[in-house]
């Protein structure tokens, strides 16, 4: 087989393919045996039709079943042999359907398709991030205590008569109502409540000072567009508030006693346990750190071109997608939260990030033989199982069943990848000030 190669630019190429004479006289020769088998034809057997009948009776079948088994091999065996990376169908000239097969004749065609483009990656050393160890003082560990120990207080009602006043803590009830209706979950019953600290919306705690036991006041609170709620935002909600008691803070005392109450054996394993896991915590943020860093810099300094047509064709589907999506929810793309007009920008921007990332981690784990094995996999699978509390073979069938399977392990690729990058890179210098 020939194979000529034109770079139309730089993710783009024609291949000009020309299968030799035996490879046609056999594909049809091929063509003409299966016919046999599946046509009858008066006056003889079956099987046993004379091949220049079948020649002039069948011809355009003869000749697009011959394309078939010889044009999609071709293209294969050129894009196999040139080492190309195809991103999509190629486009045939001619098309499939004005090609034609003739006896004794090479078959000559181009396929015009769009690949990834050389990449040159910067060197590893010129990648910086913070290779620093992750440090959780002990201040830290003692906030995170003193939190739980809030969280452990309890509140007693004080016999007083009056109003009350600032950093006071309260015993409450409100009901939020929105557009006349209750909404339970935003609704609470038996309260304590410490004033000062943020814990209430800014409007119930001004309403609260100078209240009296027993007292029911109604707030009502506009809630901005942007609101988090989707429910409120933009909207204008009704509190019945009833102060029922006047309390005192009681903090429970930092003690084995506390550590039990939480489940620990005592307070040192208590505060083992948790400076440790602030540790991991704050591990795990330093190196999605690194990892944003790294991919960053990969793609700032690794010029690549993505095709039009491919971002476009991406595009187009995940529109196509949100409509009908919509569709079936009946919903509007303003109740969804969804700017249709700056929607296709943010998608184009997402996958031309997204592919370049693909690329680069391509070409990094081909370069550097990094690949996620067989056992690597199933262990990763079991070790996600224990996370979730879930069976591990039946975690493994849910993932092959809804074709989730491999996803996992490209995820798990990635990981290597970002290890490597973190392994290769050189350490950010820090900034000294004089």
């Amino acid at each position: 087989m020939k194979v000529q190669i034109e770079r139309l630019d730089t993710t783009r190429v024609r291949l000009d393919i020309e299968v030799p004479v035996e490879d046609v006289n056999a594909a049809l020769e091929e063509t003409y045996e299966s016919l046999r088998t599946q046509v009858s034809i008066p006056g003889f057997r079956k099987g046993r039709v004379p091949i220049t009948i079948l020649k002039s009776r069948f011809p355009e079948y003869v000749s697009s079943e011959a394309i078939r088994y010889l044009v999609i091999p071709a293209y294969e065996d050129a894009i196999y042999t040139e080492n190309l990376n195809p991103l999509a169908q190629p486009i045939f000239t001619p098309s499939l359907d004005e090609l034609q097969v003739k006896e004794n004749e090479p078959l000559a065609f181009s396929a015009t398709v769009d690949i990834r483009p050389n990449i040159n990656l910067p060197g590893y050393e010129e990648l910086e991030t913070d290779k620093n160890p992750v440090d959780v003082p002990r201040e830290d560990v003692d906030v995170y205590i003193t939190q739980l120990q809030a969280q452990s207080a309890t509140y007693e009602p004080l016999e007083v008569e009056r109003s009350v006043q600032e950093k006071d803590c309260v015993r409450v009830d409100w009901d939020c109502l929105l557009d006349g209706e209750r909404i339970d979950n935003e609704s609470q019953q038996d309260v304590d409540v410490e004033l000062g600290v943020g814990t209430l919306h800014a409007e119930l705690e001004r309403a609260l000072l100078g209240m009296q036991i027993g007292e029911t006041k109604t707030v009502d609170i506009e809630f901005p567009q942007e609101h988090s709620v989707k429910e409120f935002a933009g909207k204008s909600a009704e509190y019945k508030i009833t102060l029922h008691a006047i309390t005192e803070k009681h903090l429970p005392p930092l003690d084995d006693e506390f550590a039990k109450d939480l489940g620990y054996e005592n307070y040192s394993q208590l505060y083992g346990i948790i400076w440790n896991n602030l540790v991991e915590e704050a591990t795990s943020i330093h190196v999605d750190k690194q990892k944003a860093e790294l991919l960053d810099q990969l793609i700032e300094k690794t010029e690549i071109e993505i095709p039009d047509p491919l971002v476009d064709q991406y595009v187009q589907q995940t529109l196509q997608n949100v409509k009908q999506q919509l569709a079936n929810e009946r919903r509007s793309p303003e109740e969804a939260g969804i700017d249709m007009d700056t929607l296709p920008d943010d998608l184009r921007r997402d996958v031309i990030q997204q592919t370049k990332q693909s690329w680069i981690f391509e070409i990094i784990a081909e370069r550097e033989g990094i690949s996620v094995s067989d056992d690597e996999l199933e262990y990763e699978i079991r070790r996600a199982a224990e996370q979730q509390n879930r069976d591990a073979q039946k975690y493994a069938t849910l993932l092959k069943s809804s074709n989730r399977l491999e996803d996992f392990r490209g995820r798990l690729q990635h990981e290597k990848i970002y290890q490597f990058l973190i392994h290769r890179s050189s350490a950010k210098q820090s900034l000294i000030i004089a």
